[in-house]
């Protein structure tokens, strides 16, 4: 048999999307969104409970370092796809997955009240780097909904740092980076997963991930809720009353949050999609609300269509010409 002869009939090896070693452990995931509401810390009283929610939110550079983690992993997905482009639904529901494990952190990201400086920085860093990427993509209409949901507002030029100070900025913008950046790339699979990241490889964890989709009427009845108790709390608001005021901004918080789910994750029922339009009007009927908080949603409405569109196992929502939510002019 000549060297020819042996190229030709030895197995190939796989490549693209097929080259991946699936683990076949399946991790439970939970996205950041639904980890909000299960971060309530034990309390004697619930408004003990929601007022201690901010000591135990999640750090928010953390939110940003698994987004950016699995803003890798989708482009990898992408760069694999490119060399054997026929795919089936289970690789496009690791795509979703990952798709809203990123978006989900960002959204929480925008939601979350910074509590420290590097919490702000984070904040804001994120914030001003998505607005000026709609812009290059001149998404006017997106990047001024991004700009009401991070409380992006214009600042004056600074002048530059004088050189005595320029060894003190690097050091701290250099701790910050690390904050951000995500797990070294020989960092075990459980200690990924442990941290909330998940790479291409955990494809069956994932897929299992997008198909327990959550039960979006009951989010919604979640969120009712939710508002139910930051409006009974505001309204009973002392002047000296700050645990209930501090409540009340948590229950929100998280009624947002459930509606933020809503808008993600994309409708595969009917139900589901009653259960969107009665957020949607939630969102109508509350004008009141902060600006941040309802544009939050918007854009998870927005992303969740998104994703709806590339599977005919989804429904794509009915447009909504006559609605406007912050920022969007």
């Amino acid at each position: 048999m000549t060297k020819k002869t042996i190229a030709t009939t030895a197995p190939r090896k796989p490549v693209g999307l097929s080259s991946i070693a699936v683990s076949t452990t399946i991790r439970p995931i939970v996205e950041d969104l639904a980890a909000l509401a299960q971060r309530l810390p034990e309390a004697p009283t619930d408004i003990a409970r929601f007022a201690g929610l901010p000591d135990v939110q999640p750090s928010l550079p953390g939110l940003v370092a698994r987004a950016s983690f699995h803003q890798g992993e989708l482009e990898r997905w992408v760069r694999l796809l490119s060399k054997n482009t026929t795919v089936i639904d289970e690789p496009i529901d690791t795509f979703n997955a990952l798709n809203l494990l990123r978006q989900g952190s960002y959204l929480a990201l925008a939601l979350l009240e910074p509590r420290n400086a590097d919490d702000k920085w984070a904040k804001d860093t994120i914030g001003a780097t998505l607005v000026k990427a709609a812009k290059r993509r001149r998404d006017t209409t997106r990047a001024g909904v991004l700009r009401t949901a991070f409380g992006i507002v214009d600042q004056p030029k600074k002048d530059p740092a004088p050189i005595s100070e320029m060894a003190g900025w690097l050091k701290e913008t250099s701790r910050r980076m690390g904050l951000i950046r995500p797990p070294a790339p020989q960092t075990s699979a459980d200690e990924l997963a442990d941290a909330g990241f998940y790479r291409l490889e955990e494809a069956s964890s994932l897929v299992a991930f997008f198909a327990a989709a959550p039960n979006l009427a009951s989010l919604t009845e979640q969120a009712m809720d939710f508002l139910l108790l930051a409006d009974a709390w505001s309204q009973e608001v002392g002047e000296t009353d700050q645990p209930r005021e501090s409540a009340a901004q948590s229950a929100l918080t998280l009624a947002y949050a459930a509606i933020t789910r809503v808008g993600l994750w994309p409708a595969r029922t009917e139900r589901d999609l009653h259960a969107k339009a009665a957020c949607r009007a939630i969102l109508r009927d509350r004008a009141m609300d902060p600006a941040s908080l309802r544009a939050v949603a918007s854009m998870a409405y927005e992303i969740g269509n998104e994703m709806a569109a590339l599977s005919d196992q989804f429904t794509v929502e009915p447009q909504h010409e006559t609605e406007r939510f912050p920022g969007q002019g």
